[in-house]
């Protein structure tokens, strides 16, 4: 069944809190900065830009970083890759 744009992009924070599991609590201000979806081979395939701060070897120092992911239709995350601006 089809998923909603809310659980796409919660599939895609899911994935990306299990893969970088030990960085997640350097991990702030997560917010959802692209969201869009086309057809690829037939089938519905969103694209998800999350951005969030991470924090460096100081409080103070913190960077801004995106990841983007393909999501398919079903909510199943097909890769995730950092997205350059």
């Amino acid at each position: 069944m089809p998923k909603t744009p809310q659980e796409i992009v919660s599939a895609a924070y899911k994935y990306m809190s299990d893969v970088m599991h030990a960085q997640i609590s350097k991990i702030s201000n997560v917010r959802v900065e692209e969201l869009t979806n086309r057809m690829e081979e037939g089938k519905k395939i969103w694209n998800v830009v999350l951005g969030y701060d991470i924090a460096g070897d100081f409080p103070f120092e913190k960077t801004r970083e995106l990841k983007q992911f393909r999501v398919d239709d079903e909510g199943i995350v097909l890769d995730m890759k950092i997205k350059k601006i």
